[in-house]
């Protein structure tokens, strides 16, 4: 039999005010907890046996919920007192989605695969046959989640990015993932530190490729790609830094016809990441 907790009635209820405060990125940072809404999301944190603190459901959704809850907390995923039923009142003022399924889950951060590297970590970034994609300051959470999606589904081991990209956490983030993100390993650099975390890849025999215009340029279909060679892709809207186009070995670009206005930054991922996953065997 699923326990739950007494129906949550107040908007004023500390633990309302909690859910709500997750909302805000420091508070994330602080709490070392992030939510997010939906059933499919739910179903995929459950699967991964993510740390889930707890999981708010409207009243009206628990009776099809609870199987799936119930299951959960007999096989020791779920905490006894985790699922809290919320009045429908209550749960329209800790939504994000503007059509909830009923259901918002709370979870603590993924702290053994989602790390924060200092600049000593960059400049000593350890070699590994891992698949790698690179971002610098891709800060829609939208796009971040859908290069997520693409890394965790095509093939990348680790996504590493600047800490001025979009919060992994961002609830946005995480509906575009679709679950990519509770199993893509992700490491976050401070702003400033990729060139030489490139510079450390490249010293134990990466080739690590700008995406960027440049009058050496090659076409990214040409490159006779290696298995540990990786792609940087870059802010939506001003493409690279020049420091990190400095420390790659090289830059590619993706063929457009004429008069086409530049890839999306999560399309562009998606051709890098293709081939490099294409190039895993040489």
């Amino acid at each position: 039999m699923l326990k739950k907790r007494e129906l949550l009635r107040s908007r004023q209820n500390p633990t309302v005010k909690q859910i709500c405060a997750l909302s805000d990125k420091k508070h994330r940072r602080e709490s070392g907890l992030f939510r997010f809404d939906g059933v499919k999301l739910l179903s995929e944190a459950l699967t991964e046996r993510l740390d889930v603190r707890m999981v708010a459901v409207r009243e009206d959704a628990l009776p099809a919920l609870e199987a799936i809850l119930e299951a959960a907390q007999n096989e020791g995923i779920l905490s006894d007192d985790a699922v809290i039923p919320v009045s429908a009142e209550v749960f329209e003022k800790i939504s994000e989605e503007r059509s909830p399924e009923g259901v918002i889950t709370v979870v603590a951060k993924m702290r053994s695969t989602h790390r924060e590297l200092s600049a000593e970590d960059c400049r000593s970034y350890p070699a590994s046959e891992e698949r790698l994609l690179i971002a610098e300051a891709l800060r829609d959470p939208g796009n971040l989640g859908t290069v997520i999606r693409s890394c965790a589904a095509l093939g990348i081991d680790r996504l590493i990015i600047s800490d001025d990209c979009a919060d992994i956490y961002n609830s946005k983030t995480i509906r575009g993932a679709m679950g990519g993100l509770f199993r893509l390993k992700i490491d976050v650099a401070p702003t400033g530190s990729l060139p030489d975390l490139i510079r450390a890849l490249s010293a134990n025999g990466r080739r690590v490729y700008a995406t960027a215009l440049h009058s050496d340029a090659e076409m990214i279909g040409e490159i006779m790609l290696r298995r540990g060679d990786c792609f940087v892709i870059g802010n939506e809207g001003h493409g690279l830094s020049e420091g990190v186009i400095a420390a790659c070995d090289a830059c590619a670009i993706i063929p457009m016809t004429e008069n086409s206005e530049s890839l999306n930054a999560a399309a562009a991922a998606a051709i890098c990441i293709w081939e490099t996953v294409k190039a895993k065997k040489r």
